[in-house]
Protein backbone atom coordinates (compact mmCIF):
# COMPACT_ATOMS: atom_id res chain seq x y z
CA UNK A 1 0.00 0.00 0.00
CA UNK A 2 1.55 3.60 -1.31
CA UNK A 3 -0.07 5.87 1.63
CA UNK A 4 0.40 10.12 0.10
CA UNK A 5 0.47 12.82 2.47
CA UNK A 6 -0.19 16.29 0.34
CA UNK A 7 3.48 18.12 0.94
CA UNK A 8 5.13 16.10 2.85
CA UNK A 9 5.72 12.36 1.30
CA UNK A 10 5.26 10.89 -2.48
CA UNK A 11 7.32 7.38 -1.94
CA UNK A 12 6.08 6.78 -5.34
CA UNK A 13 4.36 8.83 -7.95
CA UNK A 14 2.98 5.42 -9.63
CA UNK A 15 0.74 4.77 -6.19
CA UNK A 16 -1.03 7.60 -6.60
CA UNK A 17 -1.22 7.86 -10.40
CA UNK A 18 -0.43 5.50 -13.13
CA UNK A 19 -0.52 2.05 -11.48
CA UNK A 20 2.90 1.10 -13.09
CA UNK A 21 6.32 0.08 -11.68
CA UNK A 22 9.07 2.47 -11.58
CA UNK A 23 11.41 1.14 -14.12
CA UNK A 24 13.21 4.15 -15.38
CA UNK A 25 16.04 6.31 -13.87
CA UNK A 26 15.16 8.85 -11.86
CA UNK A 27 14.35 11.87 -13.56
CA UNK A 28 12.86 11.28 -17.35
CA UNK A 29 10.84 13.52 -18.83
CA UNK A 30 10.46 15.58 -15.60
CA UNK A 31 9.98 12.84 -13.04
CA UNK A 32 7.16 11.41 -15.71
CA UNK A 33 9.26 8.83 -16.40
CA UNK A 34 9.76 7.65 -13.30
CA UNK A 35 6.83 5.61 -12.82
CA UNK A 36 7.02 4.60 -16.45
CA UNK A 37 8.11 1.01 -18.54
CA UNK A 38 10.62 0.43 -21.56
CA UNK A 39 8.57 -0.56 -24.47
CA UNK A 40 9.41 -3.79 -26.06
CA UNK A 41 11.99 -6.26 -24.39
CA UNK A 42 13.35 -3.34 -21.92
CA UNK A 43 15.76 -0.53 -22.12
CA UNK A 44 18.68 -2.33 -23.75
CA UNK A 45 16.07 -3.22 -26.97
CA UNK A 46 14.32 0.59 -26.81
CA UNK A 47 16.07 1.89 -29.24
CA UNK A 48 13.67 2.40 -31.96
CA UNK A 49 16.60 3.21 -34.13
CA UNK A 50 17.87 0.07 -34.42
CA UNK A 51 15.32 -2.54 -33.06
CA UNK A 52 14.22 -5.31 -35.46
CA UNK A 53 10.06 -4.36 -35.35
CA UNK A 54 7.78 -2.20 -33.27
CA UNK A 55 8.00 -1.52 -29.28
CA UNK A 56 4.82 -2.41 -28.15
CA UNK A 57 3.46 -2.30 -24.45
CA UNK A 58 0.05 -3.06 -22.72
CA UNK A 59 -0.91 -0.18 -20.04
CA UNK A 60 -3.81 0.68 -17.88
CA UNK A 61 -4.24 4.07 -17.19
CA UNK A 62 -6.19 4.83 -14.18
CA UNK A 63 -8.75 7.53 -13.72
CA UNK A 64 -7.54 11.16 -14.50
CA UNK A 65 -3.92 9.69 -14.74
CA UNK A 66 -1.32 8.76 -17.37
CA UNK A 67 0.61 5.66 -17.86
CA UNK A 68 3.79 6.05 -19.78
CA UNK A 69 5.78 4.00 -21.98
CA UNK A 70 9.80 4.74 -22.71
CA UNK A 71 11.64 4.74 -25.40
CA UNK A 72 14.76 5.74 -26.83
CA UNK A 73 15.93 7.21 -30.19
CA UNK A 74 19.57 6.61 -31.33
CA UNK A 75 19.45 8.49 -34.58
CA UNK A 76 17.05 11.34 -35.71
CA UNK A 77 14.65 10.02 -37.94
CA UNK A 78 11.02 10.02 -38.82
CA UNK A 79 8.76 7.63 -36.40
CA UNK A 80 5.22 6.68 -35.09
CA UNK A 81 3.91 6.74 -31.79
CA UNK A 82 -0.01 5.66 -31.15
CA UNK A 83 -2.15 4.57 -28.89
CA UNK A 84 -5.09 1.83 -29.19
CA UNK A 85 -7.84 1.06 -26.25
CA UNK A 86 -8.12 -2.33 -25.44
CA UNK A 87 -11.44 -2.61 -23.85
CA UNK A 88 -15.37 -1.62 -25.05
CA UNK A 89 -15.76 2.15 -24.50
CA UNK A 90 -11.86 3.19 -24.10
CA UNK A 91 -10.63 6.18 -25.87
CA UNK A 92 -7.58 7.04 -26.05
CA UNK A 93 -5.18 10.59 -25.77
CA UNK A 94 -1.65 10.42 -26.01
CA UNK A 95 0.96 13.28 -25.58
CA UNK A 96 4.66 12.80 -26.26
CA UNK A 97 7.31 14.12 -23.72
CA UNK A 98 11.26 14.95 -24.53
CA UNK A 99 14.14 13.97 -21.90
CA UNK A 100 13.37 17.05 -20.55
CA UNK A 101 9.83 16.90 -19.79
CA UNK A 102 8.70 19.44 -23.27
CA UNK A 103 5.42 18.47 -24.44
CA UNK A 104 6.61 17.32 -28.03
CA UNK A 105 2.94 16.31 -29.47
CA UNK A 106 -0.88 15.27 -27.92
CA UNK A 107 -2.83 13.33 -30.03
CA UNK A 108 -6.38 11.84 -29.52
CA UNK A 109 -8.08 10.69 -32.64
CA UNK A 110 -5.83 10.52 -35.72
CA UNK A 111 -5.15 7.06 -35.35
CA UNK A 112 -9.14 6.37 -36.40
CA UNK A 113 -12.11 6.05 -34.22
CA UNK A 114 -11.09 6.49 -30.42
CA UNK A 115 -7.31 5.40 -31.52
CA UNK A 116 -4.74 7.86 -31.43
CA UNK A 117 -1.81 8.45 -33.48
CA UNK A 118 1.30 10.88 -34.92
CA UNK A 119 4.00 10.75 -37.11
CA UNK A 120 6.99 13.23 -36.74
CA UNK A 121 10.83 13.96 -36.71
CA UNK A 122 12.53 13.36 -33.67
CA UNK A 123 15.90 13.91 -32.65
CA UNK A 124 17.82 11.59 -30.69
CA UNK A 125 17.23 11.16 -27.37
CA UNK A 126 15.36 9.30 -25.04
CA UNK A 127 11.10 10.22 -24.45
CA UNK A 128 7.71 9.44 -22.80
CA UNK A 129 4.43 8.36 -24.33
CA UNK A 130 1.95 9.19 -22.03
CA UNK A 131 -1.36 7.69 -22.62
CA UNK A 132 -4.33 9.04 -20.26
CA UNK A 133 -8.57 8.47 -21.42
CA UNK A 134 -10.51 11.08 -22.99
CA UNK A 135 -12.38 12.72 -20.21
CA UNK A 136 -10.23 11.58 -17.13
CA UNK A 137 -11.79 8.55 -17.72
CA UNK A 138 -9.58 5.36 -17.05
CA UNK A 139 -8.11 3.21 -20.14
CA UNK A 140 -6.80 0.39 -21.30
CA UNK A 141 -4.67 0.58 -24.19
CA UNK A 142 -1.82 -0.96 -26.27
CA UNK A 143 1.17 1.65 -26.89
CA UNK A 144 3.52 1.25 -30.37
CA UNK A 145 6.30 3.30 -31.23
CA UNK A 146 7.94 2.42 -34.61
CA UNK A 147 9.77 3.44 -37.74
CA UNK A 148 7.92 4.84 -40.81
CA UNK A 149 8.50 1.33 -42.96
CA UNK A 150 6.95 -0.67 -39.84
CA UNK A 151 3.62 -2.03 -39.37
CA UNK A 152 1.25 0.48 -37.59
CA UNK A 153 -1.35 -0.28 -34.97
CA UNK A 154 -3.98 1.72 -36.05
CA UNK A 155 -5.78 2.49 -39.30
CA UNK A 156 -4.77 6.27 -39.23
CA UNK A 157 -7.40 9.01 -40.60
CA UNK A 158 -7.50 7.83 -43.83
CA UNK A 159 -8.54 3.70 -42.62
CA UNK A 160 -12.25 4.51 -41.54
CA UNK A 161 -13.68 2.56 -39.04
CA UNK A 162 -17.30 2.11 -39.60
CA UNK A 163 -19.64 1.77 -36.69
CA UNK A 164 -18.49 3.86 -33.78
CA UNK A 165 -20.00 2.25 -30.26
CA UNK A 166 -23.01 1.12 -32.20
CA UNK A 167 -23.85 4.92 -33.37
CA UNK A 168 -22.89 6.82 -36.29
CA UNK A 169 -20.12 6.17 -38.92
CA UNK A 170 -16.99 8.04 -37.36
CA UNK A 171 -14.39 8.25 -39.77
CA UNK A 172 -11.15 10.18 -40.50
CA UNK A 173 -10.30 12.05 -44.05
CA UNK A 174 -7.21 11.52 -46.33
CA UNK A 175 -5.17 14.39 -46.38
CA UNK A 176 -6.40 16.97 -49.13
CA UNK A 177 -3.79 17.07 -51.96
CA UNK A 178 -4.26 18.88 -55.22
CA UNK A 179 -6.04 15.98 -57.11
CA UNK A 180 -8.65 16.19 -54.37
CA UNK A 181 -11.82 16.61 -55.17
CA UNK A 182 -13.33 19.77 -53.63
CA UNK A 183 -15.32 22.77 -54.03
CA UNK A 184 -14.40 26.04 -54.23
CA UNK A 185 -14.99 28.76 -52.25
CA UNK A 186 -14.43 31.98 -54.67
CA UNK A 187 -14.32 32.10 -58.49
CA UNK A 188 -10.24 32.93 -57.61
CA UNK A 189 -8.14 34.58 -54.81
CA UNK A 190 -10.60 35.81 -51.53
CA UNK A 191 -8.81 38.50 -50.33
CA UNK A 192 -11.22 41.33 -51.16
CA UNK A 193 -13.83 39.46 -49.71
CA UNK A 194 -12.73 38.56 -47.05
CA UNK A 195 -13.74 41.48 -44.72
CA UNK A 196 -17.25 40.17 -45.07
CA UNK A 197 -16.71 36.34 -45.62
CA UNK A 198 -16.56 33.70 -47.83
CA UNK A 199 -19.23 31.39 -47.11
CA UNK A 200 -20.92 28.15 -47.97
CA UNK A 201 -22.92 25.00 -46.55
CA UNK A 202 -23.05 21.64 -47.36
CA UNK A 203 -23.25 18.52 -45.40
CA UNK A 204 -19.66 16.40 -44.92
CA UNK A 205 -21.57 13.83 -47.06
CA UNK A 206 -22.04 16.29 -50.62
CA UNK A 207 -18.71 18.38 -49.57
CA UNK A 208 -16.09 17.38 -47.44
CA UNK A 209 -13.35 19.56 -48.98
CA UNK A 210 -13.15 23.80 -49.94
CA UNK A 211 -10.05 25.09 -51.35
CA UNK A 212 -9.60 28.99 -51.58
CA UNK A 213 -6.64 30.76 -52.80
CA UNK A 214 -5.03 34.17 -51.24
CA UNK A 215 -3.20 36.68 -53.89
CA UNK A 216 -1.52 38.23 -50.37
CA UNK A 217 -0.60 36.88 -46.63
CA UNK A 218 -3.23 37.01 -44.73
CA UNK A 219 -4.38 36.78 -41.10
CA UNK A 220 -7.60 34.30 -41.11
CA UNK A 221 -10.93 32.52 -39.20
CA UNK A 222 -12.01 30.13 -40.26
CA UNK A 223 -15.42 28.80 -39.04
CA UNK A 224 -17.61 25.45 -38.85
CA UNK A 225 -21.13 26.02 -37.58
CA UNK A 226 -24.12 23.43 -37.13
CA UNK A 227 -23.73 21.61 -33.21
CA UNK A 228 -26.29 19.08 -34.78
CA UNK A 229 -23.18 17.87 -36.92
CA UNK A 230 -20.55 18.36 -34.09
CA UNK A 231 -17.91 19.69 -37.54
CA UNK A 232 -14.35 19.05 -36.85
CA UNK A 233 -11.84 21.01 -39.22
CA UNK A 234 -8.48 20.74 -40.79
CA UNK A 235 -6.50 23.07 -42.84
CA UNK A 236 -4.30 22.02 -45.34
CA UNK A 237 -1.42 23.55 -47.31
CA UNK A 238 -1.57 22.87 -50.91
CA UNK A 239 1.01 19.96 -50.76
CA UNK A 240 -1.49 18.53 -48.31
CA UNK A 241 0.02 19.40 -44.71
CA UNK A 242 -2.27 19.87 -42.03
CA UNK A 243 -1.88 23.43 -40.74
CA UNK A 244 -4.35 23.54 -38.13
CA UNK A 245 -7.04 21.46 -37.11
CA UNK A 246 -10.32 22.15 -34.20
CA UNK A 247 -13.05 20.56 -32.66
CA UNK A 248 -15.31 22.11 -30.46
CA UNK A 249 -14.06 25.77 -30.03
CA UNK A 250 -17.09 27.03 -29.55
CA UNK A 251 -19.56 24.53 -27.82
CA UNK A 252 -19.90 21.72 -30.55
CA UNK A 253 -18.83 24.09 -33.68
CA UNK A 254 -15.17 24.41 -35.11
CA UNK A 255 -12.93 27.61 -35.27
CA UNK A 256 -9.39 28.53 -36.18
CA UNK A 257 -7.80 31.68 -36.18
CA UNK A 258 -4.54 31.72 -37.90
CA UNK A 259 -2.83 34.13 -35.85
CA UNK A 260 0.34 34.44 -38.29
CA UNK A 261 -0.62 35.24 -41.73
CA UNK A 262 -0.87 32.69 -44.42
CA UNK A 263 1.23 33.21 -47.89
CA UNK A 264 -0.02 34.13 -50.67
CA UNK A 265 -1.33 30.29 -52.57
CA UNK A 266 -3.89 27.66 -52.85
CA UNK A 267 -5.29 26.20 -49.12
CA UNK A 268 -7.93 23.21 -48.23
CA UNK A 269 -10.19 22.70 -45.78
CA UNK A 270 -11.08 19.37 -44.70
CA UNK A 271 -14.02 18.50 -42.91
CA UNK A 272 -15.72 15.58 -40.81
CA UNK A 273 -19.02 15.80 -38.42
CA UNK A 274 -18.66 13.88 -35.15
CA UNK A 275 -22.39 13.50 -35.16
CA UNK A 276 -25.31 13.85 -38.36
CA UNK A 277 -23.23 13.72 -41.45
CA UNK A 278 -26.15 14.59 -43.37
CA UNK A 279 -26.51 18.22 -41.59
CA UNK A 280 -25.18 21.30 -43.59
CA UNK A 281 -22.29 22.99 -41.68
CA UNK A 282 -21.80 26.59 -43.09
CA UNK A 283 -18.00 26.99 -43.57
CA UNK A 284 -16.97 30.68 -43.49
CA UNK A 285 -13.90 31.78 -44.20
CA UNK A 286 -13.03 35.91 -43.39
CA UNK A 287 -10.43 38.41 -42.13
CA UNK A 288 -8.87 38.16 -38.68
CA UNK A 289 -7.72 41.33 -36.50
CA UNK A 290 -5.29 40.09 -34.36
CA UNK A 291 -5.75 41.45 -31.53
CA UNK A 292 -9.55 39.82 -31.65
CA UNK A 293 -8.31 36.55 -32.30
CA UNK A 294 -6.13 37.05 -29.17
CA UNK A 295 -8.86 37.91 -27.30
CA UNK A 296 -10.97 34.89 -27.94
CA UNK A 297 -8.11 32.27 -27.92
CA UNK A 298 -7.73 33.62 -24.38
CA UNK A 299 -11.19 33.50 -23.41
CA UNK A 300 -11.57 30.22 -24.73
CA UNK A 301 -8.23 28.74 -23.24
CA UNK A 302 -6.92 27.81 -26.93
CA UNK A 303 -3.78 30.00 -26.21
CA UNK A 304 -2.34 30.87 -22.61
CA UNK A 305 -2.50 34.79 -22.14
CA UNK A 306 1.17 36.89 -21.15
CA UNK A 307 1.84 37.34 -18.11
CA UNK A 308 2.35 41.34 -18.15
CA UNK A 309 -0.63 42.11 -16.59
CA UNK A 310 -2.42 43.01 -20.02
CA UNK A 311 -4.80 39.76 -19.37
CA UNK A 312 -6.50 39.43 -16.18
CA UNK A 313 -4.93 36.32 -14.44
CA UNK A 314 -4.73 35.72 -11.03
CA UNK A 315 -2.05 35.57 -9.24
CA UNK A 316 -2.19 32.34 -6.29
CA UNK A 317 1.50 32.72 -5.45
CA UNK A 318 3.90 29.64 -3.88
CA UNK A 319 1.53 26.39 -3.64
CA UNK A 320 2.65 24.77 -0.39
CA UNK A 321 -0.48 21.94 0.72
CA UNK A 322 -3.45 22.30 -0.35
CA UNK A 323 -5.16 25.60 -1.68
CA UNK A 324 -9.05 26.17 -2.09
CA UNK A 325 -10.92 29.11 -3.99
CA UNK A 326 -14.39 29.25 -5.35
CA UNK A 327 -14.85 31.07 -8.67
CA UNK A 328 -17.50 32.61 -10.43
CA UNK A 329 -16.72 31.26 -14.21
CA UNK A 330 -19.01 32.41 -17.00
CA UNK A 331 -20.03 29.93 -20.06
CA UNK A 332 -17.90 32.21 -22.44
CA UNK A 333 -15.14 33.13 -20.69
CA UNK A 334 -12.34 31.09 -19.25
CA UNK A 335 -11.05 32.34 -15.72
CA UNK A 336 -6.98 32.22 -15.43
CA UNK A 337 -4.41 31.48 -12.49
CA UNK A 338 -0.71 31.05 -11.99
CA UNK A 339 0.94 29.58 -9.03
CA UNK A 340 4.30 28.62 -8.80
CA UNK A 341 5.76 25.49 -7.51
CA UNK A 342 8.71 25.62 -5.43
CA UNK A 343 10.18 22.03 -6.39
CA UNK A 344 9.75 18.85 -8.50
CA UNK A 345 6.56 17.45 -7.57
CA UNK A 346 2.59 16.65 -8.39
CA UNK A 347 0.07 18.80 -8.08
CA UNK A 348 -3.39 17.29 -8.43
CA UNK A 349 -6.05 19.92 -10.09
CA UNK A 350 -9.39 19.50 -9.31
CA UNK A 351 -12.28 21.76 -10.51
CA UNK A 352 -15.51 20.58 -9.38
CA UNK A 353 -19.36 22.92 -9.73
CA UNK A 354 -20.88 24.28 -6.90
CA UNK A 355 -24.41 23.76 -8.33
CA UNK A 356 -25.09 24.19 -11.82
CA UNK A 357 -21.77 24.10 -14.15
CA UNK A 358 -19.62 21.46 -16.31
CA UNK A 359 -16.05 22.43 -15.34
CA UNK A 360 -13.06 22.07 -17.89
CA UNK A 361 -9.18 22.38 -17.03
CA UNK A 362 -6.18 22.94 -18.80
CA UNK A 363 -2.68 23.54 -17.76
CA UNK A 364 0.30 25.30 -19.23
CA UNK A 365 3.49 26.08 -18.36
CA UNK A 366 4.92 29.40 -17.61
CA UNK A 367 6.16 29.47 -21.69
CA UNK A 368 2.88 29.31 -22.88
CA UNK A 369 2.83 24.94 -24.08
CA UNK A 370 -0.23 22.99 -23.24
CA UNK A 371 0.69 20.46 -20.94
CA UNK A 372 -2.32 18.78 -19.97
CA UNK A 373 -5.93 18.86 -19.30
CA UNK A 374 -9.24 17.68 -18.61
CA UNK A 375 -13.14 17.59 -18.96
CA UNK A 376 -15.22 14.64 -17.12
CA UNK A 377 -13.40 12.75 -14.64
CA UNK A 378 -14.30 9.91 -12.31
CA UNK A 379 -17.72 9.45 -13.49
CA UNK A 380 -18.81 13.02 -13.02
CA UNK A 381 -18.74 16.24 -15.02
CA UNK A 382 -16.11 17.43 -12.51
CA UNK A 383 -12.49 17.78 -13.98
CA UNK A 384 -9.21 16.70 -12.57
CA UNK A 385 -5.84 16.72 -14.09
CA UNK A 386 -2.75 15.43 -12.29
CA UNK A 387 0.31 17.23 -13.06
CA UNK A 388 4.09 16.10 -13.13
CA UNK A 389 5.81 19.53 -12.41
CA UNK A 390 9.46 21.25 -11.84
CA UNK A 391 9.88 24.19 -10.05
CA UNK A 392 8.51 26.78 -12.14
CA UNK A 393 5.07 28.89 -13.08
CA UNK A 394 2.37 26.75 -14.06
CA UNK A 395 -0.84 28.49 -15.43
CA UNK A 396 -4.35 27.06 -15.52
CA UNK A 397 -7.26 28.04 -17.62
CA UNK A 398 -10.48 27.27 -15.35
CA UNK A 399 -13.76 27.21 -17.76
CA UNK A 400 -17.44 25.80 -18.85
CA UNK A 401 -18.34 23.23 -21.35
CA UNK A 402 -20.69 25.03 -23.00
CA UNK A 403 -22.24 28.95 -23.03
CA UNK A 404 -24.81 27.83 -21.19
CA UNK A 405 -23.24 26.43 -18.35
CA UNK A 406 -22.61 29.17 -15.44
CA UNK A 407 -21.85 29.33 -11.25
CA UNK A 408 -19.15 28.70 -8.99
CA UNK A 409 -16.50 26.23 -9.21
CA UNK A 410 -14.91 25.10 -6.34
CA UNK A 411 -10.57 25.09 -8.08
CA UNK A 412 -8.44 22.74 -5.72
CA UNK A 413 -4.60 22.68 -6.17
CA UNK A 414 -2.49 19.86 -3.67
CA UNK A 415 0.90 19.67 -4.15
CA UNK A 416 2.93 16.27 -3.44
CA UNK A 417 6.20 15.82 -2.68
CA UNK A 418 8.68 12.98 -3.29
CA UNK A 419 9.44 11.64 -0.14
CA UNK A 420 13.11 11.71 1.50
CA UNK A 421 14.85 8.64 1.20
Amino acid sequence: MCHLRPAYALTAISCLVFGAPALAQSGLCAGLGDTGQWMGQGQASADIASAQGPLDLAVISQAGARAVGLFSLGTAMDIRVEAAPTAAGGDTIIELFDADGRLVVVDDDSGGGVSSRAELALEAGSYCLAVMGFGGAAVSADLRVSRLDMPALTAGLAGGFGDWQGGAPFVGIDPCLPETPAVRLGAGPIDADLAKGVSMANSVDAVPYYRFSLAAPQALSIRATNELADPYIYLFDASGMVLAENDDAVGLNSRIDVLRPLAAGEYCIGMRALSDRTSPIRVTVSSRDLQEAAVLAYASAEVAPPLDGSWPVEDLGPLSTTMTLDWHVPGDQAQWFVFDSPTEGLILITADAVGDGDPMLDVFDADGTWVGGNDDANGSVNAQHALPVQAGRYIVALRQFGEEDEGLIRLTLTRYLRAAP
